[in-house]
């Protein structure tokens, strides 16, 4: 393949990898955060519930990352992504029909099924295409599409509640169903496999798993990563609840402060990938953690508009960067073909926080009628996070 072409194809795939983040993450994941008051009220749900809900997507998810990076390896990202972009569409379409919760933690999960079966291949998609110089800013890229997914439901879900009332959520699972499907379209057009004559699955079988095992970087990795799925989660799936039930803002006042998050965060990824590329991955996630960590603080200080606008400005801001600094990692430490199955076992040691941040915070919402201290655990963790990142990281 000549320069041009390859120039065009790597353009072309890592375009496809924003969109089947937006699908994956942006609309599933982070749409619940903006549909999920209109769903308490619709199927009376408690809190618990919205936070069991909100971890059966993410078990879902933490299962098929590592089987998804796996496959990907060995049939390559293009069938992988495509087909998992199918089943989030589909599951988005059939949330919109739901009568109770039963049906909605099922459809939630398979939902969260799919987003790992295309995230992890997504966000790995720059290891085989982009030199290392380059690598974090275009991981960056990719990650964007939880941003652009972020101002889009944010826009979105209120003039659809505003239209169709009491059913608008309904509309809206529909509406971001229809639009997934699309991407898998594109995806399943544009994207290309690995530009390398060996097999992919080849080198995942001779040294992939065999250095999953024993490199002790990769497991350090994992629990840092853990912690980010656990404090983010936790403010990214009680943020729209919280504004409205807690603080007494309108739904279309949420929104607009989520799409302000989304607008920053879009930047974020290729902003903190590049400085990672530049100044290292080591200093600059632990950076990251820090910020997190107070914006989480500053969410729960009760300091007025001031405080919740600080805290939405610092995490959009930093938002998507640590998934693309470990996947940048990810590709330094173990090159362009063991990445894909390193990195989806660190996605499952990332999901473990995941699942549970949403469970723990609902029942302790439900428990201390306040989120004021589940925002509190999330900023203790991320900055735990950042201690971490700085002690047991080394140089890297």
């Amino acid at each position: 393949m000549d320069q041009s072409r390859r120039t065009t194809s790597a353009c072309l795939v890592v375009f496809s990898g924003l969109l089947a983040v937006l699908g994956s993450i942006g609309f599933a994941r982070f749409g619940y955060s903006m549909i999920l008051p209109g769903m308490k009220e619709g199927l009376s749900l408690t809190y618990t519930q919205m936070g069991f809900m909100a971890s059966g997507n993410l078990i879902g998810y933490m299962i098929s990352a590592i089987i998804g990076g796996v496959l990907a390896a060995r049939y390559g990202p293009r069938a992988v992504i495509a087909s998992s972009l199918l089943l989030v569409g589909m599951s988005m379409l059939l949330t919109s029909l739901v009568g109770n919760f039963p049906q909605a933690l099922l459809l939630r999960s398979l939902a969260g099924l799919g987003s790992g079966g295309a995230n992890v291949p997504a966000m790995m998609l720059p290891a085989a295409w982009i030199s290392s110089k380059s690598r974090g800013l275009a991981s960056g890229v990719i990650a964007a599409g939880s941003g652009v997914g972020l101002i889009a439901t944010g826009f979105l879900v209120p003039r659809l509640d505003e239209t169709f009332g009491i059913e608008g959520w309904r509309y809206s699972w529909l509406v971001l169903g229809v639009m997934t499907l699309i991407f898998a379209l594109f995806c399943v057009t544009a994207i290309r496999n690995v530009p390398s004559k060996e097999p992919l699955a080849k080198s995942v079988r001779t040294i992939g798993w065999k250095l999953s095992k024993i490199d002790t970087l990769l497991w350090k990795m994992g629990v840092i990563y853990s912690m980010f799925g656990f404090s983010y989660v936790i403010y990214a799936t009680f943020f729209g609840a919280y504004l409205v039930k807690e603080v007494g803002l309108t739904t279309e006042s949420s929104g607009l402060m989520w799409a302000l998050v989304g607008g920053l965060s879009i930047a974020s990824g290729p902003l903190w990938g590049h400085m990672s590329d530049r100044f290292g991955r080591r200093c600059i996630l632990a950076t990251v953690y820090f910020v997190h960590s107070l914006s989480f603080f500053l969410f729960a200080s009760g300091g007025g508009m001031a405080a919740l606008y600080t805290s939405a400005i610092l995490f959009g801001l930093t938002a998507w960067s640590t998934p693309s600094i470990v996947a940048a990692l990810s590709a330094d430490h173990f090159g362009p073909k063991a990445a894909f199955s390193a990195l989806g076992l660190l996605t499952l040691i990332f999901g473990f926080g995941q699942a549970l941040g949403p469970s723990a915070a609902g029942y302790l919402a439900d428990l201390t009628k306040t989120f004021a201290s589940v925002f509190l655990l999330s900023s203790s963790v991320a900055a735990l996070g950042g201690f971490l990142s700085i002690k047991i990281l080394g140089k890297s």
